[in-house]
């Protein structure tokens, strides 16, 4: 692993950054900049972004292959001597393709967990518009940011310094970009970064309780938004149960399937029946009602006399009927005994 033995480690933003001056020019010695070894690297644990593929990936490979790695990744030492990615999954991915076997990196040391899942977010959110992520990925990483933000006590250079290191290799539509904030303890902080509502942060958030299965039908969009965060209320056996139904029959799940079935749910009145009876609609099945009956004008006027009100010749046929069904069960049941 090519490393300058007379790097110094980096133990604060100053450090790393410097007090006016970027980092990426900075030499080893300067700035805590060395060669990193692809092999010694490994991905940040529960990383909640999707590698490119297709153009976007082709565009980077070429542009690495031009002009090299132009941005630091940025890591932290983890046992073994290997070095966990906070912010340049991409470029490693990319690099390993165009045949580098070192990348540029900056090494972070004395990072909590929590720290780097802040890093983490604001590198890769910094980078990303809404239109890039899937809802599982704007969910997870959400759910990061607000719970890294909320445990850490990093100070803004962290954020203006990551939020620098924006990636060379492609142009991004500033206005798209999501901006992520330090310090956040509340959906209204997260949401004002975010440009969301705090209604839709509390929304994604949510999705992250949902089951793989059913996340990715969110990402496919055959389940809304909406349906799907009142879905994630549901427990882990009934949204399986849900998905089972789904994937056998085709079943569609739209925001009134997903209201009656989490009505349900928190009454602990959910069976597999009942779900299924929501997916397939038959719920909403009106039962028929009976055909109407008219008598004819000779019946009534053989057994009723013309002064009789419809209520009281109703009563009448009424009686007359328990009494006919009562002799033909009489009759069934003497058969029975012969």
């Amino acid at each position: 692993m090519a490393i300058p033995e007379n790097r110094r480690k980096v133990r604060s933003l100053d450090d790393l950054f410097g007090p006016a001056e970027p980092v990426k020019d900075s030499p080893p010695e300067a700035g805590g900049i060395v060669e990193l070894e692809l092999s010694a690297l490994i991905p940040f644990k529960a990383h909640p972004f999707k590698l490119y593929t297709g153009e976007r990936l082709d565009n980077m490979v070429e542009s690495i292959r031009e002009n090299g790695v132009i941005q630091p990744i940025v890591v932290r030492p983890i046992d073994g001597a290997k070095y966990e990615i906070l912010a340049g999954h991409n470029r490693v991915n990319a690099s390993r393709i165009a045949g580098l076997t070192t990348i540029k990196s900056l090494i972070l040391e004395g990072i909590s967990d929590h720290e780097a899942r802040l890093i983490v977010t604001i590198s890769n959110l910094e980078q990303r518009s809404y239109s890039d992520m899937s809802p599982s990925e704007l969910a997870k990483s959400l759910k990061m940011q607000l719970e890294a933000a909320k445990a850490t006590g990093k100070k803004q250079d962290l954020i203006n310094a990551l939020k620098s290191a924006s990636n060379p290799h492609e142009d991004w539509d500033s206005e798209s970009v999501v901006p992520v904030g330090p310090q956040e303890h509340s959906h209204q902080k997260v949401a004002e970064k975010n440009k969301m509502s705090p209604t839709n942060i509390k929304r994604y958030i949510r999705l992250n309780e949902l089951i793989p299965d059913l996340m990715e039908r969110v990402d496919e969009e055959t389940i809304a938004l909406r349906p799907a965060v009142y879905l994630s209320y549901l427990s882990k056996n009934e949204q399986e149960i849900v998905e089972d139904l789904i994937s056998v029959n085709g079943f569609k799940v739209d925001m009134v399937k997903a209201e009656k079935l989490k009505a349900l749910s928190d009454r602990d009145k959910l069976t597999s029946d009942k779900i299924f009876t929501i997916l397939s609609g038959e719920d909403d099945k009106k039962p028929k009602k009976p055909a109407d009956i008219k008598l004819k004008p000779k019946l009534v006027t053989k057994y009723f006399r013309s002064d009789q009100k419809p209520a009281e010749i109703e009563k009448i046929i009424e009686e007359a009927l328990e009494l006919y069904f009562q002799n033909r069960r009489g009759s069934e049941n003497d058969g029975e005994t012969d």
